[in-house]
């Protein structure tokens, strides 16, 4: 009897030690899913609490084991994506899938990714919508859900998200092949994404503090400064609009348009264009933005690693075997040819 007790009990060691016992421990952790569509909200206030809650968890997809990591444990947002034609490959198999591991939806939050998003969001409507599946159109509308109301809680870039809404809504107009009343429930979605901006109260002179200071109270000198870090001109020409004052300095000081033409253009670029002794910067620059293109800057972007073909945010990381292993940045362009290389 005493052998057989003994023997049990070395069994039982062994199973605490197996792998299964281990993952069954990790499973008793997982905690359930939850999802809170958003549909056909009555305000902004209703839209933007029910989307927060349909973000407030985790995006995680890798297995029960990484839902099981700690609160506290960090997080990186990556995913492999496939670089051959080989067929034995684990990694990211869907566009949908890239951008929940990319926690694109969250990023949009992130001051410094969301121009390279907004950029994204831009080439898959313009080029590639027609080509999007269902599921990839789905998560698509989520990344414009979280632009709208970024753009209108902080009011700030609403021309973009306006712009990009519109053109998705119009791409999905005819232009998609799949089911019709799937296509009719997204149009429902753009509308009201299109009202929510639409009903925005945007701020105004009369919000502030009669005895605080504004942005027009500083000097002329100090504003035309502010102005020449714009990055483009659709910005300068968007505050020429918000007040006489910013019209008369985006119209009248050449140096914002000099700025911006040695900020996208080379020096042989301008010379081209540019006379020195009579030089017209703002038709100079439309000139070179004509023949040349602008130059793209992104504060944040994604990355692929040359070790372990893994994309990621440059500004967190990831987490790979090796720690000098070099990446290479990824453009939007590049980055929406390889998804749809998935």
């Amino acid at each position: 009897m005493a052998n057989n007790v003994h023997q049990c009990e070395e069994d039982c060691s062994d199973l605490r030690k197996s792998p299964m016992h281990s993952i069954a421990n990790h499973e008793l952790l997982v905690r359930p899913s939850k999802s809170i569509p958003v549909e056909d909200p009555n305000s902004l206030h209703n839209f933007a609490a029910v989307f927060h809650d349909c973000t407030a968890f985790k995006p995680s997809k890798e297995s029960d084991l990484d839902e099981a990591a700690s609160d506290n444990e960090e997080w990186f947002p990556y995913c492999f994506v496939k670089t051959t034609n080989s067929k034995e490959f684990v990694g990211c198999t869907s566009m949908s899938e890239a951008f929940h591991r990319l926690d694109l939806v969250r990023s949009v939050k992130n001051v410094r990714r969301f121009t390279y998003i907004c950029k994204v969001v831009q080439i898959l409507i313009e080029q590639k919508l027609h080509n999007l599946s269902a599921t990839a159109r789905k998560s698509l509308l989520s990344i414009l859900q979280a632009i709208v109301v970024k753009s209108v809680e902080q009011d700030v870039h609403i021309s973009t998200a306006r712009s990009l809404v519109s053109e998705f809504g119009v791409g999905l107009d005819g232009h998609v092949c799949g089911s019709p009343k799937l296509v009719s429930k997204e149009l429902d979605k753009v509308g009201d994404l299109l009202e929510v901006i639409a009903e925005r109260r945007p701020l105004s002179l009369a919000d502030s503090d009669e005895e605080s200071t504004t942005f027009l109270d500083l000097p002329r000198e100090v504003l035309s400064i502010i102005l020449r870090k714009l990055p483009d001109h659709v910005s300068l020409l968007e505050i020429a609009k918000t007040h006489e004052v910013m019209q008369a300095i985006v119209e009248s000081e050449w140096k914002l348009w000099s700025t911006l033409c040695r900020f996208h253009f080379t020096t042989e670029q301008i010379a081209q264009y540019a006379t020195p002794n009579n030089t017209d910067w703002r038709h100079t620059f439309f000139q070179l933005k004509k023949y040349f293109g602008l130059r793209d800057v992104y504060t944040d972007l994604i990355h692929i690693c040359c070790h372990c073909k893994a994309l990621f945010w440059k500004e967190t990381g990831h987490p790979c075997l090796s720690k000098d292993a070099p990446s290479v940045r990824v453009p939007p362009q590049q980055f929406v040819d390889m998804l749809l290389f998935l």
